[in-house]
């Protein structure tokens, strides 16, 4: 989940709906983005890919990987990525692929905090139609509504500068929960709740997923 002040008033360009960017057959899965290529011109391959749909789910995944020492990486729906961020290995036999396009029907609006909280892989476009039946809006949002809400996070996009602390949505995230390794006795995996006033925030924010899966 993902913590999101809100307020102010924005202005996006309406997102062209993408396929399906993991593709797989009998033997192996293919990752590829949106622009239709990666810089290297090489495919992407990855052994399977996980949908999970809540939180647990989540957790039980990073949690399997970190059992049997697979590579992992997080794509949404969109895979709005030029470079091979969400490519887990050049190998492909020792990866584990987690798509959050499943994970994406959690959004709650809190009026008297102004804040929205969200599930990872919920669209933008869905948080802003949301936030607006409230009668608010995003203080900060990129221009480019097709974007899940952690990859916006994890990655840092950009938006605009018009007022506040910043015009990036990860400037105005008051919290998050991310899915961690862990040791056995704590069954592979856990989730933690990083707080507004936890140290461990801005690390946590524009990660690019090294620290954990954002929920």
């Amino acid at each position: 989940f993902l913590h999101l002040l809100v307020w102010g008033s924005i202005i996006l360009v309406h997102a062209i709906p993408a396929p399906d960017p993991v593709q797989c057959n009998r033997t192996i899965c293919t990752l590829s983005n949106s622009y239709g290529a990666w810089g290297d011109r090489k495919d992407c391959s990855v052994k399977s890919v996980v949908y999970p749909t809540t939180e647990e789910e989540l957790r039980s995944t990073v949690a399997h990987a970190n059992r049997n020492k697979l590579k992992v990486k997080v794509v949404s729906k969109f895979s709005h990525t030029i470079p091979k961020l969400a490519c887990p290995s050049s190998l492909g036999h020792d990866s584990l692929l987690i798509s959050t396009a499943k994970y994406d029907s959690g959004i709650e609006i809190d009026s008297v905090n102004l804040a929205v909280t969200a599930d990872a892989g919920v669209a933008l476009r869905d948080v802003i139609d949301k936030v607006e039946e409230a009668g608010l809006s995003l203080v900060a949002a990129p221009y480019w509504e097709g974007v899940s809400v952690a990859g916006m996070i994890s990655t840092g996009a950009h938006g605009s500068s018009w007022w506040g602390k910043g015009g990036a949505v990860h400037d105005h995230v008051i919290g998050l929960s991310m899915i961690v390794p862990g040791n056995e006795s704590e069954g592979h995996a856990k989730v933690k709740q990083i707080g507004a006033q936890d140290q461990l925030l801005n690390a946590a924010k524009v990660s690019l997923g090294i620290l954990g899966v954002i929920s």
